[in-house]
């Protein structure tokens, strides 16, 4: 009878308990320069609808080329039914005219978190394709984009 509890003990642990990171990928730039009509795409793989999650995105940038205060970017995520669901977003780079994030050797590192309690409606895979929104058809000095999705806190603390 004991070792039958424990066995529930340990199955209740083991699907109770789901991953906190959904996704997490990283997309370097060719030649660090970030095309307005080519959005970076990310597949991710979606199998709970019932929780909430965290999405943010890192862009490493070479001020040099890129010194704006700000990031615009379109985001549409398609869900495996074909639904799309857009929004518009922005990563501030500079605040009050510092840079944000941390220095790597001239490459400035900066993440913001784009959507914040976010639900999926369908299970399955979901594209989620990131496009900058400047002006400028190729913009120079973009490195990297890294997207990270993870489930979030539920906190009802200062209720």
């Amino acid at each position: 009878m004991k070792r039958l509890y424990i066995l529930l003990f340990g199955a209740l642990l083991l699907t109770g308990c789901s991953k906190k990171v959904l996704f997490d990928e990283q997309h370097d730039f060719a030649n660090h320069t970030w095309n307005r009509f080519t959005p970076e795409v990310f597949n991710i793989d979606v199998d709970n609808v019932e929780d909430y999650y965290n999405i943010d995105l890192t862009i490493a940038v070479d001020t040099l080329l890129y010194n704006q205060a700000v990031l615009p970017l379109t985001v549409n995520l398609y869900s495996p039914n074909g639904d799309r669901r857009m929004f518009y977003s922005s990563i501030a780079l500079k605040k009050n005219g510092r840079w944000q994030g941390t220095d790597q050797q001239g490459i400035r590192v900066v993440t913001e978190r784009i959507r914040a309690f976010f639900s999926f409606n369908n299970e399955g895979s979901h594209r989620l394709e990131i496009g900058q929104a400047t002006s400028k058809y190729d913009l120079r000095g973009m490195v990297s984009l890294n997207a990270y999705v993870e489930r979030a806190k539920l906190d009802y603390d200062d209720l």
